[in-house]
């Protein structure tokens, strides 16, 4: 077995897997019963190569995607959205104003498109 072969799996890995055995389910070169146990061996699997094996009969398999990474910018946006959300709903309960909300709204939608420029 090489190396690559007996790296551990990421749950993303393995709910490809799984992913890929109902595809091939659908198109009919697998039993329900081949797909019951194939999806048990994946589901349990932790290595590669054993998800390998899962695929060595099948044609058209791809390799598993890498993990797209988290985008720091698209997390600082998230945050500030929430933040200023938080502010708009204090200052409205506050003051008894709705506008505070509708101005929060529009905080959120300008930093947002300026972002996305």
């Amino acid at each position: 077995m090489t190396e690559a072969q007996a790296s551990r799996i990421t749950v993303v890995e393995r709910e490809r897997a799984l992913e890929q055995l109902s595809h091939h389910l659908g198109t009919g070169r697998l039993s329900l019963t081949e797909f019951d146990e194939r999806s048990a061996v994946a589901a349990a699997a932790t290595t590669k190569g054993e998800l390998a094996e899962l695929f060595a009969d099948l044609p058209g398999t791809t390799a598993a995607a890498p993990p797209a990474p988290t985008s720091t910018a698209l997390q600082r946006l998230s945050t500030i959205a929430a933040l200023i959300s938080i502010v708009a709903v204090v200052l409205a309960v506050a003051t008894g104003n709705w506008l505070w909300l509708l101005a929060g709204t529009g905080t959120i939608v300008a930093f947002v498109v300026q972002r996305m420029r």
